[in-house]
């Protein structure tokens, strides 16, 4: 019986060793993951209350686990003196749907950002999914002026235009989603406008762009800090398309469905 206390022994001091190593590197790993800091209730609020500084306390969480309509700590302000829009329990977090928004919209625009209007080409796809709070990549497609040099070298240069597709702004967030506008003589069912938060410079590229092409919205996972560069993402012109040819070969369809292709 003696025999086997040191195997009991040396196995507890195993599993106490694998559960301390387990630990440090659980540790480590919220250690190296990036925190926010959202709005939650610091007391039950009832539907109709009006939000008070006293309401609301600040909650630090990963920033993987924001969610889409989270408010930020740093725009805890904008909740204050509105009226929940549902019963909220303490400690849950504040979101966008949950206050009426009866004050200015600026004070939900963030700290040395502005608020721009982006118009929509339809109101399907992207345009019906985005909902305030989200992050989206704004793409846009434009002609761009080429020179083709001539066979003739007496000839001088010919301008030609060519599409390109590339994205003009890898990250903003979706302030407000805008009502539909007019479809038109046409019948159709309109466009819509979408109010993104950017930083002045960013802003006044999205203005111009607008009149350059046309642009169209990506969605993107919430506070998803990769694909960032724009030099990343490259651009998508004709010779992109070409290259997608290169190596293969036409696919010849069989005259009865199913059956096998003879090479």
């Amino acid at each position: 019986m003696k025999n086997f206390i040191p195997l009991v022994l040396a196995v507890l001091l195993g599993l106490a060793a694998v559960l301390a190593v387990g630990r440090l590197l659980s540790a480590r790993r919220m250690a190296a993951e990036k925190t926010a800091l959202v709005v939650a209730s610091a007391r039950d609020i009832s539907e109709g209350e009006v939000i008070t500084d006293g309401y609301i306390m600040k909650k630090e969480i990963p920033a993987s686990a924001v969610p889409a309509q989270a408010i930020y700590w740093t725009r805890a302000q904008m909740v204050v003196g509105q009226k929940a829009l549902r019963n909220i329990a303490q400690s849950d977090y504040l979101l966008l749907p949950d206050v009426g928004l009866s004050r200015s919209m600026g004070n939900i625009v963030g700290e040395g950002e502005w608020a721009v209007s982006m118009a929509l080409p339809d109101r399907t796809g992207i345009g019906r999914m985005i909902q305030p709070g989200d992050e989206v990549a704004v793409i846009g497609t434009f002609k761009i002026a080429a020179r083709v040099k001539s066979l003739d070298a007496a000839a001088a240069e010919q301008v030609t235009e060519k599409a390109a597709t590339l994205v003009l702004l890898p990250r903003a967030r979706v302030l407000d989603v805008g009502g539909l506008r007019g479809g038109g003589e046409g019948g159709g069912e309109g466009g819509s406008d979408v109010v993104l938060t950017l930083p002045p410079a960013q802003a006044q590229i999205l203005i111009a762009a607008q009149r350059q092409g046309e642009l169209t919205l990506a969605l993107r996972r919430p506070n998803d800090e990769s694909n960032l560069s724009r030099i990343d993402a490259g651009m998508i012109d004709d010779e992109s398309f070409k290259a997608l040819l290169d190596g293969l070969k036409p696919f010849k369809l069989p005259a009865v469905p199913g059956a096998a292709v003879k090479k």
